[in-house]
């Protein structure tokens, strides 16, 4: 009851105040800053987590960076030719750095004798002139490239020229063979063994096609700076376009070796 009391004469002189005086009574109430709890301040601390890039610059290297990188290296340590694509076997978690454009791959190792489909290589990223460490990975590699394919079955000793050949886009990592590219001229070469339809053509397919034959007359053609002189000779074994091979000269009955440049016709030069 003498709490009641005590809260009626409160309110009684507080209405029997001025306004000018209750204003200062307020005053620091109603002008106080509103105090901001931690989580406006900060937010949801999950939203905050850096994307690609944050507020401050960083940047994660991402997967596909990584493989873009390791092509670039991959096509200049072995003179690639042709359209690399590969793919990490093992998963890749991303690695920060304050600039997208300040850091570099670094190969420390790769295959000695090339790619295959699937290879392991060795690296390092740097940023800053630092290193951020090392990675040995696994990666699926394949390498496609225009090359000749049958257009039907090729039998031994054919020609395969542009007539029964066309070129295709095909992975050359798919198969342990060395395949013909599409830029060989194949009226020079002649099949070494068959070859069913629709099939790549690999460099064990085909063979030079002798354009000197062993016990053949041949034209030789001495060529000693701009002067060219021509003779008749016997070649002693066969040989394609470019090939050595050893010719007996018809008067001397001397032996020398001479390249074969085109039908029935080698050059020796001095």
């Amino acid at each position: 009851m003498k709490l009641l009391s005590t809260l009626f004469v409160s309110v009684l002189s507080l209405a029997t105040l001025s306004a000018s005086e209750l204003g200062n009574i307020l005053s620091p109430v109603a002008y106080a800053p509103a105090q901001s709890s931690p989580a406006s301040q900060f937010g949801n601390a999950e939203s905050q987590t850096p994307a690609v890039v944050t507020s401050r610059g960083d940047f994660l290297i991402s997967e596909r960076d990584v493989i873009n990188a390791l092509q670039r290296e991959l096509i200049a340590r072995y003179s690639i030719e042709g359209d690399l694509r590969l793919s990490l076997l093992q998963p890749w978690k991303p690695v920060e750095v304050n600039n997208p454009k300040d850091w570099k791959l670094v190969l420390d190792l790769a295959p000695n004798g090339g790619l295959t489909s699937t290879s392991q290589v060795r690296f390092h990223i740097e940023s800053s002139g630092k290193s951020l460490g090392d990675w040995q990975l696994s990666v699926r590699a394949q390498i496609w490239r225009p090359i000749w394919f049958s257009t039907r079955r090729l039998d031994r000793g054919e020609i395969p020229d542009g007539s029964i050949c066309t070129p295709k886009s095909f992975d050359i990592l798919s198969e342990k063979l060395s395949f013909v590219p599409a830029n060989t001229d194949l009226s020079v070469y002649e099949m070494a063994q068959t070859v069913s339809q629709e099939r790549p053509l690999s460099w064990r397919d085909i063979a030079l096609r002798p354009l000197v034959k062993k016990g053949q007359l041949v034209d030789v053609v001495v060529t000693e700076g701009a002067m060219n002189i021509s003779m008749k000779g016997i070649s002693l074994g066969n040989g394609g376009a470019g090939e050595m091979v050893s010719v007996r000269n018809l008067d001397s009955r001397k032996e020398f070796s001479a390249r074969v440049i085109n039908l029935n016709t080698v050059q020796v030069k001095f």
